[in-house]
């Protein structure tokens, strides 16, 4: 099954931290990637190549890991359904994620009985509601009842969050620190229920207020009051952000005096990470570029800052407000530069993205990089790659520059210069690409560094070097869509018996081999070639198009399912041999009619449909080089058209070719057999002609309608 993601920003988080919709970095759908590096716009994966083409965060974790963030990364993710295509090859921000950022299992139950209101400022709902029955436990001057009435209360905030609005009926109490309480609790009500001005009021009258936490959280709520009134009104039906024009800059600036008051009252408060963070959402409301990027950029220069911060970066600067060219954060500015080097995306042309980066614009930029000469020089060689097309330039930007260990922006580096190598073929192509495969160490540089140089191999005629002993690219899933796509017969026989290779590959190899003697009419290679099926072999697993990540893996019922060749269904209602019978017929007689009708039953059986009819790569992607395997690939269709064009035919097999041919297109209208589809007057006609001349056979007999 194909999965890809649709080319969009990350979702926005409703009304707390809501920004626009753009060309944007990722998504929920799973994702197949194109196996490819020279793609210049984005793509649901991407690789250790720092590029237009991946995700604004993985750019930006690669650049800072070469800072020294992220320093986890020392093995790969578990294989789920959302990366089970990127092989070791492809990343996505989740994936690198859990590669650079590992988390420790948790055994923690999962509360599914609590209302998820994750987005929006009732998100901290549950937790605030602990804190202040926590707090209210310590404070002093309460009788019991009135601490019991008080924490009871704090229900009646609730639903506020779940949209009604009617006053609370709050309980009655006597002494002055039990109305301090009290009055807190119907802050956070109308903060809740969007009343700003009544929650303003309240907060303010507790912010000197005798109880320390009273005082220290009305402090905090202040800035936070203000901050959701600023925003109130920029928020779309959507949960969207609707930009800088519809803030609130008044309350803007307000919230950020007010983030500013609490961390200067408490700097080390329980809530000082949250107000800084307070104050960059202020800035960022407030469109103030230069003072929102200043502020990223002392934050990312510490290792220790963890992937949410990354994620507030892309959210908040480069697919919010945008960015300047601005020389206090060259990394943020590198990121910035290549998000606009991205092209348009065949699939999605008129998609949303910021002005693209020009050669004025990025001249102008060397100041902002005099530090960071080699990271400019990669900048403006990924413009000649990506923008200007010129590969010579690439090469006078980036010299050749071998190393044992590199570190993301010098593997990038050295593989921009190995694709523009090879896009000019130059005969050093291959001897540099080998080179980088032998020093890339870090986790995601080797498998990119083998792609490249596989499908220079691929290309250029030397698919044997590929799998020749000792060679270079080793990773599975290159090498087995290289045998499933353009392998000649020699390299899968010889591949599918070589003990010294994986299983997986030797199946896949056996598979291809099987499949592409069958469907392209090598019928004596056929039998040859099914003897090295082993009895055990699994008949369980998805054919689809031939290759599949999900042969991948270890589990037996996702394995290449070579033994539907041997156990595989052959006939149903219509009566046939054994599979390898038929081929022996048909080594025979090709155009023994019976046979091809059993072959095709054999394909549908077995949902080979899809199989033979499976779109190539395209061409500059791995696999996507002119097919080795001689001949071409016969779908059912095919089969059943050369019966009916057969005067041999007896009327039985006549009499089912045309059931079949009609039933090629039940139910939904769609041609499920492969070959070129026909019309329905075609569809009609076939109806017509098996009630006409079959009409005391049985498929005459069964079919009633024709689509």
């Amino acid at each position: 099954m194909t999965k890809r993601w649709l080319l969009a920003g990350t979702a926005a988080l409703a009304a707390a931290a809501a920004w626009p919709g753009t060309a944007g970095a990722s998504g929920d759908y799973g994702c197949t990637p194109r196996w490819s590096l020279a793609i210049s716009y984005y793509e649901c994966a991407g690789t250790a190549l720092i590029s237009p083409r991946n995700d604004t965060r993985v750019n930006l974790a690669l650049l800072l890991r070469d800072k020294g963030a992220a320093r986890g990364g020392q093995s790969y993710p578990e294989r789920d359904w959302d990366n089970a295509d990127f092989g070791h090859v492809f990343v996505s921000w989740d994936v690198l994620q859990s590669a650079y950022w590992p988390k420790p299992q948790s055994t923690a139950a999962v509360d599914t009985d609590e209302p998820s209101y994750a987005g929006s400022r009732c998100q901290t709902l549950a937790s605030g509601s602990q804190a202040f029955r926590e707090a209210l436990a310590r404070g002093k001057g309460l009788s019991s009842a009135e601490r019991e009435a008080l924490a009871g209360a704090r229900d009646l905030v609730k639903p506020a969050c779940d949209g009604n609005r009617t006053p609370a009926t709050w309980p009655t109490v006597e002494s002055e620190a039990a109305r301090g309480w009290l009055t807190y609790l119907q802050g956070a009500w109308a903060f809740y229920a969007d009343d700003f001005a009544t929650a303003r009021t309240r907060y303010a009258d507790l912010a000197k207020a005798n109880d320390p936490w009273l005082a220290e959280t009305a402090r905090y709520m202040i800035a936070r009051n203000e901050l959701a009134a600023a925003q109130a009104g920029a928020i779309d039906e959507w949960g969207g952000f609707a930009g800088v024009d519809k803030v609130d800059k008044a309350a803007a600036e307000r919230a950020r005096a007010a983030s500013q008051d609490y961390l200067s009252a408490y700097p080390r408060g329980r809530y000082a990470a949250s107000a800084d963070g307070l104050t960059r959402r202020a800035t960022w409301l407030l469109g103030e570029r230069p003072a929102l990027a200043r502020s990223y950029s002392l934050l990312l220069a510490d290792p220790a800052r963890s992937p949410a911060m990354l994620e507030e970066v892309e959210s908040k600067l480069l697919f919010g407000i945008g960015m300047e060219n601005q020389a206090e954060a060259p990394l943020l500015m590198a990121t910035w530069d290549l998000l606009r080097m991205r092209q348009p995306d065949p699939a999605f042309p008129e998609s949303e993205a910021p002005a693209r980066l020009t050669q004025a614009e990025l001249t102008a930029q060397a100041p902002a990089f005099a530090r960071q000469p080699d990271l400019y020089g990669f900048l403006q060689a990924s413009f000649a790659y990506h923008v200007d097309k010129d590969n010579r330039r690439v090469l006078q930007l980036i010299p050749d520059a071998p190393a044992n260990g590199y570190t993301a922006l010098a593997f990038s580096r050295q593989l921009l210069r190995g694709l523009a190598l090879d896009a000019l073929a130059d005969g050093t192509t291959a001897r540099f690409l080998t080179r980088l495969t032998q020093g890339a160490r870090d986790l995601y540089q080797q498998p990119a560094a083998q792609l490249a140089l596989a499908m220079h191999q691929e290309r250029g005629g030397a698919l044997d070097q590929v799998f020749a002993p000792g060679s270079r690219v080793t990773e599975p899933e290159i090498r087995t869509i290289l045998l499933a796509r353009v392998a000649p017969p020699a390299l899968l026989r010889r591949q599918a018996g070589a003990s010294a290779v994986a299983r997986t590959e030797r199946d896949v190899a056996l598979f291809a081999l099987l499949a592409k003697d069958l469907s392209r009419g090598r019928y004596r290679e056929f039998g040859t070639d099914l003897a090295q099926v082993p009895a055990t072999a699994p008949s369980a697993g998805y054919v689809g198009e031939g290759w599949s990540s999900g042969w991948m893996g270890s589990d037996p019922q996702y394995q290449a399912p070579l033994g539907l060749f041997r156990q595989g269904k052959w006939q149903e209602e219509y009566p046939c041999p054994t599979l390898a019978s038929t081929a022996a017929t048909l080594a025979t007689n090709p155009r023994d009619v019976h046979a091809r009708l059993c072959l095709a039953e054999f394909w549908r059986l077995n949902g080979f449909d899809e199989y033979l009819a499976a779109t190539r790569p395209s061409a500059d992607q791995l696999g996507g080089s002119p097919d080795l395997f001689p001949g071409k690939a016969a779908p059912r269709a095919a089969l059943y058209a050369s019966v009916l064009a057969d005067r041999s035919a007896v009327p039985a097999d006549a009499a089912y070719a045309l059931y079949r041919s009609v039933m090629c297109y039940s139910p939904s209208g769609n041609n499920a057999c492969g070959g070129e589809d026909v019309p329905v007057a075609q569809r009609k006609a076939w109806f017509q002609q098996l009630k006409r001349d079959h009409p005391t056979s049985r498929w005459a007999i069964d079919l009633k309608y024709y689509w």
